[in-house]
């Protein structure tokens, strides 16, 4: 980064027009004295939760991976991982880890820049990472039905199947984007589906599905967040989505209104969750969440609290779910929150549920492991007969590591 003082220079007029910009957007009235009552009224304030009355299985699902891992002339190998890992609730130790009950999600993907000649590689490698086919994840998922109403347009499968956005090759950022969301959606799939029924299977990420309003067009990823949600109910899981980003403003004023909620006065509270408005079934809505889309189509949005050290989490959950086991059971909902805060208070995490943090940790690729995970395809390949020559790292042989 350049220091001359002409930068500097720069660098400070940017600076101060920054700051006037996000002052004068602070300071915009979000909330009236109304609207901060109905919030107030809405917030639940719970005890920690030290102790678990019937013990359970909680299950923890992360990603990572390497996109693209290499070029070769004008295609592009990546490596999608994910994983999920899964403890049980113990009176004495908090949080015991179960042997592995899934096997990791790990996928080679080949893509050539060509997008007719990318597609059936594209399909494989949805497949492979779900262990069931495209078109029977579109056909099991509810996102049809969602997509149907929110579009106000019928969609068959085959027209699903044949519209879904596949990026090019060389469109890295997207690809990433995509192949990482499905290895982790299927590895919470291959969770759910286990035999070693969790009560709990949690990931970071939200039930958001961004191309629901749109007509024929959609991602692969939402029909299987949806499946993930469709399967959950099903087997009587809570699948649940968590979100460090809320993305929400004013989130100091609903802090303040549940310290006032807790009575613990000027100091930060933990230990409470507010459920947003849900369209069509509550009688007001936080201005909070104009333009955006919360809750999702299908969901329910909670922030949630748990620990004062850790920020506010934005949890979001099925809507099926919630309208049958928590709508009209406050006590259900207090339990729910109160054995995902007992989750939430190893001392290896506190104020976030462990099993996704000890994911995160396991199925992270270090720098090493890229590297040898990158050799093993080149040899592999010039074993067959490939030209050396024509295999490039992109982020190594230019600086962006």
């Amino acid at each position: 980064m350049s220091t001359s003082l002409q930068h500097r220079h720069e660098f400070k007029a940017k600076l101060t027009k920054l700051v006037a910009d996000m002052s004068a957007w602070e300071g915009k009235a979000r909330i009236d004295e109304d609207e901060a009552a109905k919030i107030a009224s809405s917030i639940t304030a719970f005890s920690h939760t030290t102790a678990i009355e019937e013990p359970f299985l909680i299950g923890g699902v992360d990603g990572s991976g390497d996109y693209p891992s290499l070029s070769y002339s004008d295609s592009f190998v990546s490596i999608a991982n994910a994983s999920g890992t899964v403890y049980r609730t113990d009176s004495i130790h908090g949080l015991c880890e179960v042997a592995s009950v899934a096997d990791p999600n790990l996928e080679l993907v080949w893509l050539p820049e060509d997008r007719d000649a990318a597609k059936p590689f594209w399909f494989e490698a949805f497949a492979n990472l779900t262990g069931i086919s495209v078109d029977a994840v579109i056909a099991q998922s509810d996102y049809q039905d969602l997509k149907n109403s929110s579009s106000s347009h019928s969609h068959g499968i085959a027209e699903l199947e044949e519209n879904l956005i596949l990026p090019t090759a060389s469109d890295t950022s997207n690809v990433a984007i995509q192949l990482r969301s499905v290895a982790e959606l299927g590895a919470a799939y291959r969770l759910i589906c286990h035999s070693a029924s969790c009560r709990y299977v949690l990931m970071d990420t939200t039930l958001s599905l961004p191309m629901v309003t749109r007509k024929q067009l959609s991602l692969f990823y939402e029909h299987l967040k949806r499946l993930c949600c469709v399967e959950a109910r099903d087997r009587g899981t809570v699948f649940m989505t968590i979100s460090k980003s809320h993305g929400l403003p004013c989130i100091d004023i609903i802090e303040q209104l549940a310290a006032n909620a807790s009575g613990t006065g000027d100091k930060i509270a933990e230990h409470w969750f507010l459920r947003l408005p849900v369209p069509g079934h509550d009688d007001w809505q936080i201005s909070l969440v104009e333009n955006r889309t919360i809750p999702p189509v299908g969901a329910v949005s909670y922030l949630v609290r748990f620990h004062r050290n850790t920020p506010v989490v934005r949890m979001d959950i099925d809507r099926r779910y919630w309208e049958t086991n928590l709508r009209d059971d406050a006590a259900a909902e207090l339990r729910l929150f109160g054995e995902l805060d007992y989750a939430s208070h190893d001392q290896r995490a506190f104020g976030y549920p462990y099993p996704i943090k000890a994911c995160h940790d396991r199925v992270r690729l270090s720098m090493n492991e890229r590297s040898a995970l990158k050799k093993q395809i080149i040899e592999a390949a010039v074993a067959q007969g490939m030209k050396r020559s024509l295999f490039r790292d992109v982020s190594s042989a230019t600086g962006h590591v």
